[in-house]
């Protein structure tokens, strides 16, 4: 499906897992991203049960990004989504923090550094991640049962 999404909408780039189990969320993936500008992995979940035209939010990412209820980040997700060679991460949700028991659909985004004025990338760190990266590569959706 994913393929045909991106043939027809341009819309994803790549396919994804996505299951949930035991209070948490994963998300596996196979795509290789390029290490030039590489600034890490984004999650993204729309809150919304059942809502699959929802506004995708920031579930989790390199940095703490986000004040939603539903954002995690600790130092080991730091490390994992920072890494371009991971394919796969555990994030702790709870239906308390989303919209209860349901339906919800994720994705992956793959995060480049923009160029400078003198063509250069920007060093990944939190300052230049907020205000100086881009979204590379979008996975296609994965509805995912959260109870």
């Amino acid at each position: 499906m994913d393929m045909i999404e991106r043939a027809m909408t341009n819309r994803a780039d790549f396919s994804i897992d996505a299951s949930y189990y035991s209070g948490k969320l994963k998300i596996s993936w196979s795509e290789n991203p390029s290490a030039e500008g590489f600034a890490g992995y984004e999650v993204y979940i729309i809150p919304e049960r059942w809502n699959e035209y929802g506004t995708y939010e920031v579930i989790t990412a390199p940095y703490k990004i986000s004040t939603a209820p539903f954002f995690f980040w600790n130092s080991a997700i730091e490390t994992l989504l920072k890494n371009r060679l991971t394919k796969s991460v555990e994030i702790p949700v709870s239906t308390s923090s989303l919209n209860g028991e349901g339906e919800y659909y994720v994705r992956l985004g793959i995060i480049k550094m923009k160029k400078d004025d003198d063509d250069e990338y920007y060093i990944v760190n939190e300052t230049n991640y907020k205000s100086h990266s881009t979204l590379d590569k979008i996975s296609g959706y994965k509805p995912v049962y959260i109870k």
